[in-house]
Formats: structure tokens, C-alpha cells, sequence
């Protein structure tokens, strides 16, 4: 309790005071589904002193089988410092209000954007693996990603289908988003992208009518529900397209890591079978 009594005493407290230089973080909390994932990948799990509550969601997170067991939180401020933390993992525009009152505290936090192309993908690995001093280990699973790319991209035989997403209100993914870099490892082309879009947005059905799509990327949001944006595909003009609906979960595409590679290797399949 002595560094969150210092914490709370004075609002601003060294982690090593009094104990020497700490070169690995003891007690890490992340407080974001994929800061969690990163850190499952790192860090035995007696290092971990706390992930998000989407951690063991099978349907959000890849690696939720990895994470049963570990203590979860809702990200207050206040459960967060009764763990005694020594680094805390945030994203860039969550928990936002907890993230200030740590650094208020002293606790250090690093903050990670989330992934928008593979190339985030590595540099938000290598800033959390600096961050918990497992440098090494991060590279090792930097290799292990790019292996396994270079292997998806030779298996892939481009010829010209294009993919795009389509959910409700014609929701997609253009240019610089972690789509786009799947679709194009899968050799796909990614119509939304074509279209113009750039990030997320949202794309008139005429718009996409004129991408002529071989696939569709539609929403698994509780498939066991009908959902409007899953209706959209039933549309005439879209149905006459004669596209190929599917899914790529969203455990494999939300988040960064190597499990978009597995999303990848779905969509080449079902891209080379049509």
C-alpha cells in the first residue's frame, strides 16, 4: 500500500523511490481490449495485476481463452490504484478520466492509438514490449507476424475480386484501416478503398453498386439476430450483384496482432473458392 498511500499523499509519486531502479514493471494493468492481447503476448501472466473486462469476451478478443483467470476492471481510477499498479496500459481515447488521475498519481501510463494498417501493428507491439522491458520477446513475435504474412501473401493469387465491407447505414472501410491491409495480404482489392473512402465511412449503395464486389464483408453483431446492416445485403440492387457475403469476426479484425492474418487466410479461401 505504500505506493498508493505516497500517491494519494502527495499526487505525485516515484515507483522507485526507496527501492531501486524496477526494469520490469511488476504489477501491470491494461485497461484496453487491445492493449490487453499485446500484453498476454509479452508478460507471464504472475506480471499481469489486472486486464480489461472485454479480455475474456470470446467474441471481442482472440485471445479471451489466454485470459481466463486474470482479475478484471471496469477502468475507474479508483479500482486501478487499489491494485498498487507500476505501469498501466491505455488506449489513446479510452478511459480517458482514469488515464489522467494515474499520471496524476505518478503511475506511469502509455498510451497505444490502436492499429490502422499492419505497419501499427508492429509499432504498437515494439511500444508496449519497451514499455514492460521484453524487448526481445516483442521482436520475436514481430518475426513471427511477418513469417507468416509472407507466407499468406505468396499463397494468394490476385485476380481482381474485390472485397468490401457493408454494414449498417453503409458503414465500410476504406484506405488505412486494418481492412484494407487485410484484404490486400488475402490478395484482394478492397472496393471502399477504390471508391475513395478513406478510414471509416460510410459509402452510398450506389457507390458500392459500382464497385461490383465478388465478396461482401458483413457484420457477425449477435448473428443469432437479424441486424439491419446484414438486411442491407438482401437489397435487390445488391443481390443482383450475385457477391458472396461472409464474415470475418470481429476477435480477428477489432484489434491488432496476428490473429488479422487469420481473417486473411479466411477470406482468401472463400475468395479462391467462388
Amino acid at each position: 500500500m505504500r505506493r498508493l498511500i505516497c500517491a494519494l499523499a502527495t499526487a505525485v509519486c516515484s515507483l522507485n523511490a526507496g527501492a531501486g531502479t524496477v526494469t520490469k514493471p511488476q504489477r501491470i494493468v491494461s485497461l484496453n481490449l487491445c492493449t490487453d492481447q499485446i500484453l498476454l503476448q509479452l508478460v507471464p501472466r504472475e506480471r499481469i495485476a489486472a486486464l480489461s473486462f472485454l479480455s475474456q469476451d470470446a467474441r471481442s478478443s482472440a485471445l479471451s481463452k489466454q485470459a481466463e483467470g486474470i482479475r478484471t476492471v471496469r477502468g475507474t481510477a479508483e479500482e486501478v490504484l487499489a491494485l498498487e499498479p507500476d505501469l498501466v496500459l491505455v488506449g489513446t481515447y479510452t478511459t480517458l478520466h482514469t488515464n489522467a488521475m494515474l499520471r496524476r498519481f505518478g503511475i506511469p501510463v502509455v498510451a497505444i492509438p490502436g492499429a490502422n494498417s499492419f505497419e501499427d501493428v508492429r509499432s504498437e507491439m515494439r511500444t508496449v514490449a519497451k514499455a514492460v522491458g521484453e524487448v526481445d520477446r516483442g521482436e520475436e513475435l514481430i518475426a513471427q507476424f511477418d513469417t507468416r504474412l509472407t507466407q499468406l501473401r505468396a499463397s494468394a493469387v490476385p485476380n481482381g475480386s474485390v472485397t468490401m465491407q457493408y454494414r449498417s447505414g453503409g458503414y465500410t472501410a476504406g484506405s488505412n484501416t486494418l481492412y484494407d491491409s487485410i484484404y490486400e495480404a488475402a490478395g484482394q482489392i478492397n472496393g471502399a478503398k477504390r471508391a475513395g473512402v478513406k478510414g471509416y465511412g460510410v459509402l452510398p449503395m450506389e457507390r458500392l453498386i459500382e464497385q461490383r464486389p465478388n465478396i461482401i464483408n458483413g457484420s457477425d453483431y449477435k448473428p443469432e439476430t437479424p441486424t439491419q446492416g446484414n438486411r442491407m445485403l438482401t437489397h435487390p440492387a445488391i443481390a443482383a450483384l450475385g457477391a458472396k457475403t461472409l464474415v470475418l469476426s470481429s476477435r480477428d479484425t477489432v484489434c491488432g496482432g496476428i490473429w488479422n492474418l487469420d481473417a486473411a487466410a479466411h477470406l482468401r479461401e472463400q475468395a479462391q473458392a467462388r
